[in-house]
């Protein structure tokens, strides 16, 4: 009779557990296949509750309810870095699909280059499971270097004295697609302090930059036969400025210095020029014509 009132318990208890497994549904799909070096590695995890009632997904005991295992292309465990801020808390109602926002790299340091499989783990506080997306991969390179300069760290701001590095790159993102990236790194202790896309990048004309009094980098990129990127970058590498211009016949926008820490961004138009009629911007409305000439 024992026996049998045991086999009855792991019967309902692998009945549980099977219906458990269909009450989440996850995904996880990364934006690319390819990052460079120490770029943010986004993606989006779905989540479809099944459950056929309202889950909260929440810090349990310290832990929390979404994780990532990551291995590298030698088949090492990443570690997390300790002390990282943990995912908000979210209510899921019955039969809700859910896409979070993840940054793959944000807890765990993928600092070398090569190869890392990565899944999603989800607490499930409701039974104490964890689930575990499909495994994706990850390929970190890092891209071609076209620049760089060491700088000061300006009075009034954090860290004043200290020495950074501005840094320009270009990498494929795939068989045709480049893009310009932009890199800061901590001079003194070589620590890279950020890495991110400037946006695509048609080689045909090399950016150009300058710096500011302020030490702030301003760029100009081409990343079209006819369309420009211009972005400010300050200290700690924000940007502060950015905007799309076009070049007008053989006007196309520079950068000027004048040799006392000014930057000026001359010839070429904006984005509200190029959208405006031709006839408007060659032949001036009547009542923009100067007074004392005839109408026709």
């Amino acid at each position: 009779m024992k026996r049998l009132q045991i086999l009855i318990f792991i019967g309902v208890l692998l009945t549980i557990t099977r219906s458990a497994f269909a009450q989440i549904n996850l995904d996880l799909k990364l934006d690319r296949n390819l990052y460079l070096l120490n770029e943010p590695i986004t993606g989006e995890l779905q989540i479809v509750n099944m459950a056929g009632r309202d889950l909260i997904f929440g810090e349990s005991g310290g832990m929390s309810w979404l994780d990532f295992t990551i291995t590298d292309s030698g088949g090492h465990l990443v570690s997390p870095v300790r002390g990282s801020t943990q995912e908000r808390p979210i209510v899921l109602t019955a039969g809700q699909s859910y896409k979070h926002k993840v940054v793959i790299n944000r807890r765990y340091p993928l600092s070398g280059l090569g190869t890392y499989r990565v899944k999603a783990t989800v607490q499930f506080p409701q039974i104490n499971r964890v689930f575990e997306t499909k495994t994706v991969t990850v390929q970190i390179v890092d891209g071609q270097p076209m620049w760089s300069q060491i700088v000061g760290v300006p009075q009034g701001y954090p860290d004043a004295g200290a020495f950074r590095e501005y840094a320009l790159m270009t990498y494929y993102h795939g068989a045709r697609a480049r893009a310009l990236y932009f890199r800061l790194k901590d001079s003194d202790s070589g620590v890279i302090i950020r890495t991110y896309s400037l946006g695509d990048f048609l080689s045909v004309r090399q950016p150009s930059h300058a710096l500011d009094r302020q030490n702030q980098l301003h760029v100009l990129h081409m990343t079209g036969p006819n369309s420009y990127k211009y972005t400010v970058l300050n200290i700690d590498g924000e940007p502060v400025q950015q905007r799309i211009l076009y070049s007008k016949g053989e006007n196309r926008p520079e950068l000027k210095s004048d040799g006392a820490g000014g930057v000026t961004l001359v010839g070429g138009m904006s984005e509200d020029e190029a959208k405006t009629p031709y006839e408007q911007q060659e032949f001036p409305r009547l009542s923009e014509r100067p007074p004392g000439l005839p109408s026709l």
